[in-house]
């Protein structure tokens, strides 16, 4: 099976299955995330920690800013992604973030005019920022919680979970919340219902992220040098097709740049990073295909 589509690679498993090889379950989930379904048919998705660390980390804040700065003004599909992107994380973005978004919106349509080629989606993104709907989604979100932060979550404890899996993944579908799973006070995994799952977060965030590592390699600013520290603190939870672009972009913009780069060596060292990490899961990739074939 290739690489994960989303947060995890979609492997059905019973809990009956579970029961009878728990450990082996827990190594799996801890490896890339693992679906579980009880006997009335509900499903959680049982998944290590770190793979929602890039969605809770203030930081991506400046990832966005940064994605709808590159894509202002461009005649692609980005634009739509970096929009939908926004909406769907409004939450991340504070007051004055929101104000200073929506007025560099505003500064970009009524310098270009007629020459921006989707005036009215980024009129719209612009509206929602500043508007009190953001207040009534943010109310939505208390009462259908989605992608919970890890600090609000309840602990239960592997063996808990062991011992009842069906009601606990019963629970967790009827209350519609977030389980971190403790072992020795260690929070190394969450488990949730799998309907938090049910979008395609992963594709439009690998897409934002290469929109800000575009727009941070011609630019010096907060957004910039915030873009580079989220780059190298999560770059390991990138997707190959992610890493791919960047590698591709950041391999033409230090050959063959159309102006020099600001800072090179800070980009040649991302790269490496990028290059060795896009190695891996292509290697990862190759040894999955051969068991599979073996």
């Amino acid at each position: 099976m290739k690489r994960r589509k989303g947060f995890y690679e979609a492997e059905p498993l019973a809990s009956s299955i579970a029961r009878r090889d728990w450990q082996h379950t827990l190594e799996r989930a801890e490896e890339s995330g693992l679906p579980l379904q009880s006997r009335k048919g509900n499903t959680g998705l049982l998944f290590p920690a770190r793979i929602l660390a890039p969605v809770w980390e203030e930081g991506l804040r400046h990832i966005i800013l940064a994605a709808i700065r590159y894509s202002m003004g461009r005649h692609t599909y980005m634009p739509s992604i970096a929009v939908d992107f926004t909406c769907r994380n409004l939450s991340c973005l504070d007051e004055s973030t929101r104000s200073a978004a929506a007025a560099e919106i505003q500064y970009h349509l009524n310098r270009y005019g007629e020459q921006e080629p989707y005036p009215r989606l980024w009129n719209s993104l612009s509206r929602l920022l500043i508007s009190e709907e953001i207040g009534q989604e943010d109310r939505r979100k208390e009462t259908m919680p989605i992608l919970q932060s890890l600090e609000s979550m309840e602990r239960i404890s592997r063996q808990a979970l062991a011992a009842d899996l069906d009601a606990v993944l019963e629970r967790v579908s009827r209350e519609n919340i977030g389980l971190v799973i403790t072992d020795e006070g260690k929070d190394d995994l969450v488990l949730c219902p799998a309907s938090w799952f049910d979008f395609d977060y992963v594709d439009d965030f690998g897409c934002v992220i290469n929109c800000a590592l575009r727009y941070a390699m011609r630019t010096e600013d907060e957004e910039s040098e915030a873009v580079v520290r989220y780059a190298r603190c999560h770059y390991r939870l990138f997707d190959e097709k992610t890493l791919s672009v960047a590698v591709a972009d950041l391999e033409r913009e230090l050959e063959e740049p159309m102006e020099p780069l600001k800072k090179p060596q800070v980009w040649k060292e991302l790269l490496e990073l990028f290059q060795q990490r896009l190695a891996e899961l292509r290697q990862e990739d190759s040894n999955g295909d051969e068991k599979s074939n073996g």
